[in-house]
């Protein structure tokens, strides 16, 4: 027999087993982890009730939108009119959510606790709703409102209401996480738990079916008026037959490849985090992006994504990662963004709005409102506005700009540009690199990567721009002064000889001799400008290393410093003849060459044999080698131009 005790004990635990089905089943059954997961059947019904949304803006104009949250006191909401480049209303708001737009309304939350519905023809107040527990987020369809709230320690609600009148047309209850919702077509779609997606009918608010995600996480949901997506930031779902897999193998998938040392890959706001429900710095940084079905795979439109960075977009390939173009906002930050499948919408802080080609980044719109703005949304699906004026910078040029720009918050992102140009092809970019490392603001990490960058492209047609960087002399009188001397040097030895203009490599070579024998030429940029001229030299380059190294082989500046007389042993060994090697050979020999550049020598005779060009000279080389090495044994013993005193 059960003592008193056992029974109580057998009470206790058909009451806690009780309360955890009641936790499973949820406060109305809409949200469980006992339902019926990944159903085809159940899936292919729910698409079957959907009403086709509005092809273009939702608002009952017809006419694309933009409402932009002004900062200030107070703050405010203003309603532009795109298409006819006009504020059409603007009203106190203290608007502390995103804003979204239905049909005849637009609602969000204000203050702390309130969420408000205004008319979208005037703005006026329709109604407001007092707040039971902490704001997640909010969606709206036609014609009514969807949002979900934290209440209490354990408990989640996914609420509707008119949009109209505000009155509440049905609750959904959880015990478990909720996200921020997304409605299309009579249906309403809430992440649960970032483990599924729950798929609810508008007008009741019952669950039809809902998907598990099995090997990613559901942590947002986006509608447009063609397709609904979900995912991660791993990657992305078509809301399609497929997707009841809950795979992401088995379903209609996609991620777009992009560089990931300064991009924060965010699909789209964070269903789960209350933050991203506002105007915040994740609005900012963000991939813009619009995609189908392919076959079975998800495929960004035209295989391109955007990417906003701050003032920053930059267009990429999703499937390579290639940089197709790159756009830079002057002055302010972009703090509303939206793609509009045929445009990318933008407002600046300052009430600039724009929008760009998403194929091109080309500027195809422009207008101004006045304000100060922390935010704001768009109603302007498939909004293609065409005010292109023929002065698009192109790529180059904004990658440029961008690396110029002197906001030291984006130090990534302009080595990230700086790295794109060695992508492009063209003179002009050589130029435009020669520029930013000839500034002496660049800083020193900028300096570096551009050097890289122009030294790796290789290309010929950058070389008019080489040249003209070494026609420039030192001059105590005009003050004028080279920059950037090694770099240009380093770039010209990258380059195939036989690839360049005969004229220019003429030139070429004629700067860098010129600047090997300045006394001003700065030590460590010898070794560069020898290495240069053994690439393009082509001969004429013998008779001045042949000097530099008699001159220079003494010199106690190049004891421990022997990178250019080094490089200038192997140049006259590797492409010179006889008489090259003998000059080799007497300062590998002679007592006043510097212990160091001696042992050099001897080395590099023995690594090296004798050219064929050097086992074809005539007879006699000798003797005019080593006549010539003799000449400059007076000169040897003077203190060498290039040497710091």
């Amino acid at each position: 027999m059960a003592t008193s005790h056992q029974i109580t004990a057998g009470i206790r635990l058909l009451a806690a087993l009780a309360l955890v089905l009641a936790s499973a089943c949820g406060g109305t059954g809409s949200f469980g982890l006992s339902s019926g997961d990944n159903d085809s059947t159940k899936l292919a019904q729910a698409f079957a009730t959907v009403q086709a949304p509005p092809a273009g803006p939702i608002n009952s104009t017809g006419k694309p939108m933009v409402f932009l949250a002004a900062r200030g006191k107070p703050k405010q909401l203003v309603a532009f009119d795109l298409e006819s480049k006009k504020e059409v209303w603007r009203v106190e708001a203290d608007i502390s959510s995103k804003v979204v737009v239905g049909r005849d309304f637009v609602a969000h939350k204000e203050g702390d606790n309130t969420l408000v519905g205004r008319d979208i023809t005037t703005g006026s107040q329709l109604w407001s709703v007092t707040l039971e527990g902490t704001f997640v987020g909010a969606a709206a369809d036609s014609d009514r409102v969807y949002f979900t709230m934290k209440s209490g320690g354990r408990k989640w609600i996914l609420r509707a209401l008119s949009g109209k009148s505000g009155e509440e047309i049905w609750d959904a209850e959880s015990n478990g996480a909720l996200g921020a919702p997304a409605a299309r077509g009579g249906l309403v779609f809430s992440p649960f738990m970032k483990q599924w997606l729950a798929i609810l009918d508008a007008k009741a608010g019952t669950q039809l079916t809902r998907i598990r995600g099995i090997d990613q996480e559901i942590s947002f949901v986006r509608t447009t008026p063609e397709h609904v997506y979900f995912g991660s930031k791993a990657g992305v779902f078509l809301l399609d037959e497929r997707a009841a897999s809950g795979k992401r193998a088995q379903s209609t998938y996609g991620n777009a490849k992009l560089p990931e040392h300064f991009i924060r890959v965010h699909y789209y706001w964070d269903a789960f985090d209350p933050v991203q429900a506002g105007y915040s710095a994740y609005d900012r940084n963000r991939v813009l992006w619009n995609a189908s079905a392919k076959g079975d795979a998800l495929a960004f439109s035209n295989d391109l994504v955007a990417v906003q960075t701050y003032r920053f977009f930059f267009g990429f390939s999703a499937s390579t990662g290639e940089l197709s173009w790159a756009y830079n906002h002057p002055r302010v930050d972009i703090v509303a963004s939206a793609q509009l499948g045929t445009s990318i919408g933008m407002a600046s802080m300052l009430g600039e709005i724009g929008a760009l080609d998403p194929a091109t980044g080309e500027r195809i719109y422009e207008a101004k409102l006045a304000g100060q703005f922390i935010g704001g949304t768009f109603d302007a699906a498939g909004w293609a506005p065409n005010e292109r004026t023929g002065k698009h910078s192109g790529t180059a040029a904004a990658l440029v700009s961008i690396a110029r720009d002197r906001d030291a918050r984006f130090n990534d992102v302009k080595k990230f540009a700086v790295t794109a140009l060695s992508q492009l092809k063209g003179g002009d970019v050589t130029r435009d690199l020669l520029v930013l490392i000839q500034n002496e603001k660049t800083p020193p990490y900028l300096l570096q990567t551009a050097a890289d960058v122009l030294v790796s492209r290789k290309d010929p047609e950058g070389l008019a721009h080489l040249v003209e960087a070494l026609s420039v002399r030192h001059n105590y009188v005009t003050g004028a002064k080279p920059r950037a001397v090694g770099v240009a040097a380093r770039a010209i030895a990258a380059l195939d000889p036989e690839g360049v203009n005969p004229r220019l490599r003429g030139q070429a070579v004629e700067g860098l001799i010129a600047h090997l024998t300045s006394p001003s030429t700065a030590v460590g940029d010898l070794v560069h400008l020898v290495r240069a001229l053994g690439r393009i030299g082509a001969g004429a380059e013998r008779s001045t290393l042949s000097s530099f190294l008699l001159v220079y082989r003494a010199d106690p500046t190049f004891a421990t410093q022997i990178d250019a007389v080094s490089a200038t042993i192997d140049v006259l060994l590797s492409q010179g003849g006889t008489a090259e090697r003998e000059i080799v050979a007497y300062v590998a020999e002679d007592k006043l060459s510097q212990p160091s550049v001696a042992e050099y020598a001897k080395r590099a005779l023995v690594q090296r044999p004798t050219s064929p060009e050097a086992e074809g000279d005539k007879k006699g080389s000798k003797d005019g080698a080593t006549a010539e090495a003799g000449k400059a044994k007076g000169a040897a013993k003077t203190k060498a131009p290039n040497a710091k005193p």
